[in-house]
């Protein structure tokens, strides 16, 4: 690693933004040979696996693990595994813009999930990625689940950009109450595109990136993709992370920190849903 990609000044500011609005992007953090090597290795999976139909929106879903995950009971989850996937997760420069972004304890899931949409592909659906609806960490106002990613290609509005309606990993909206289930069979079997999983809303904002930017997005913010009108593939490989294990409190906060995470039950267990309930106000 050489010169960090940004200051620590710059980093104070795309913290805020991700605490605030739910996403921050950090330019060029893959670059060169290893961006190279991502490519080639989605390109080949994609071109030698098929995809399930029930995937259509999201082009794919493919779930890739370290070659240190293949002897853990986690192993399960993954389709195949490659060294290329640690290579990425130890990026040093994508580790060095969490640490001036303030993240603690951090942990990633040691996999990378392929999200490719082929050419002509359909938008993806409105959707939030929160599995624990009912943990007092879904109340907290700092990310504790985040997902890095990576896009193989410089992305437009016409080949299937992010979208993202900032704020709403922090305030329920109208939405939250209209969408199945996250990538669940409900949502999955939509045929209608007039559908409000599929609507523009108020305040929802592109987010064009070139290849190999960093882009890092609480898992409760609301987000969907473009269409792809385009004759290209255009391929996100994205990556989960856990940070600020609860009742963990970032060493950076000075704001109010929520009853339900300060009188934390450690002995306490809840059930995992996708469904904002009261955490969300």
């Amino acid at each position: 690693m050489t010169k960090p990609l940004i200051s620590p000044e710059e980093a104070l500011l795309k913290r805020d933004q991700l605490v605030n609005l739910g996403y921050c992007v950090v330019p060029g953090a893959l670059q060169g040979e290893l961006l190279e090597q991502v490519r080639d290795y989605t390109n080949d999976l994609l071109d030698r696996r098929a995809v399930d139909p029930k995937h259509r929106y999201q082009g794919s879903d493919f779930h890739v693990g370290t070659t240190r995950l293949q002897s853990t009971p986690r192993a399960a989850v993954c389709s195949e595994f490659s060294s290329v996937v640690d290579r990425l997760i130890d990026l040093p420069d994508a580790w060095e813009v969490c640490r001036l972004l303030g993240f603690e304890a951090q942990r990633p899931d040691d996999m990378i999930i392929v999200l490719s949409k082929p050419p002509f592909a359909p938008p993806l659906y409105w959707h939030q990625d929160m599995m624990n609806w009912n943990h007092p960490e879904a109340a907290s106002p700092w990310p504790t689940r985040v997902f890095l990613s990576y896009y193989m290609t410089d992305t437009t509005l016409e080949n299937g950009c992010l979208r993202i309606i900032p704020g709403t990993h922090l305030k329920r909206t109208p939405l939250h109450d209209l969408l199945p289930p996250a990538h669940g069979p409900e949502i999955q079997a939509l045929t209608d595109l007039s559908h409000p999983a599929f609507q523009d809303y108020p305040g929802a904002i592109d987010v064009p990136v070139k290849a190999g930017d960093l882009v890092i997005n609480d898992a409760r913010v609301l987000h969907a993709a473009r269409a792809n009108n385009t004759s290209e593939r255009r391929t996100l490989v994205l990556q989960w992370h856990s940070i600020f294990p609860c009742p963990q409190v970032p060493s950076w906060w000075k704001g109010e920190i929520p009853d339900v995470i300060r009188n934390f039950d450690t002995e306490a267990t809840y059930t995992h849903t996708r469904t904002p309930g009261e955490h969300l106000k």
